[in-house]
């Protein structure tokens, strides 16, 4: 009799934790399913990343003035007598290749910012979000932390686009003044005119207001350009480069890591 009420206790015992382990795999499925057709559609929604967005798209309107006035500047420097700015006229031709760099740079880094909303929470979060609801259920310490390493793994990759456009602009803002001044210089010459001996005239006499000799005016605006394009190419270039260098360094520490042992106290299933 006691053997028989032993059997029945051991029977009900496994049909419990049974019962425990798939409540506990359906909840994780559950939350993987919302997390795919709930989180996914708003992190990667453009007005989620309303402010990172507007950011990339101003910087892309300042390169696309830059290459233009640069490419304009050029061509105007071209048909000045003599060949004494030649090598300027060169010089800023010589910038469009830099400036295409940095464009570049600024739509992957646009496409990314929603791109890695799909990544984090369609792909990575409900495939941690499965594996940690397996590992509860059968008692495994190991797969429940690489579940938690991916879950971290998922927030960060979302966070890293955002929080490396938030560095650029807070080195971007320190020479906005800088580049502000350089795209008024642009407006001025009317680098979408045709580029013809009027165009040249009024190139000249800029220059003849400026009351500096034309060599001088030139190497200066060349300054300017180049002052422009190292600072695009340190907030759009560097500063990503150095960001996701830093979360790859995150990553390898935190994989490194044994989070086994702080996990063994748990919910507990035979």
């Amino acid at each position: 009799m006691l053997r028989n009420d032993a059997d029945v206790s051991d029977r009900q015992n496994k049909i419990v934790n049974t019962l425990k382990k798939a409540v506990i795999i359906l909840i994780a499925v559950t939350l993987a399913m919302l997390s795919i057709s709930k989180l996914t559609p708003v992190t990667v929604d453009p007005d989620a990343h309303k402010h990172s967005v507007q950011r990339i798209d101003d910087e892309i309107e300042s390169v696309l003035k830059l290459t233009a006035g640069a490419a304009g500047a050029s061509a105007v420097i071209s048909l000045l007598p003599g060949d004494q700015c030649t090598p300027i006229a060169e010089q800023f031709a010589e910038l469009g290749k830099y400036f295409l760099i940095v464009l570049s740079a600024l739509y992957l880094e646009k496409y990314l910012v929603t791109m890695m909303g799909y990544v984090s929470f369609a792909v990575i979060l409900p495939l941690a979000l499965v594996l940690l609801g397996c590992g509860i259920a059968a008692g495994r310490d190991k797969m429940r932390a690489f579940s938690y390493k991916l879950l971290i793994t998922a927030v960060a990759l979302y966070l890293m686009i955002p929080l490396s456009v938030k560095a650029s602009e807070v080195i971007y803002l320190n020479y906005e003044t800088s580049i502000e001044a350089t795209l008024d210089t642009v407006n001025e010459i009317s680098i979408d005119d045709n580029v013809d001996e009027g165009v040249v005239d009024r190139f000249l006499s800029w220059i003849e207001n400026a009351a500096v000799s034309i060599v001088d005016y030139l190497t200066g605006l060349l300054s300017d350009f180049i002052d422009a394009v190292a600072v695009m190419l340190v907030t759009s270039c560097l500063i990503p480069i150095l960001v996701i260098l830093a979360f790859v360094w995150i990553f390898k520490v935190l994989y490194r890591t044994d989070l086994t042992e702080p996990l063994k106290i748990g919910i507990k299933t035979e």
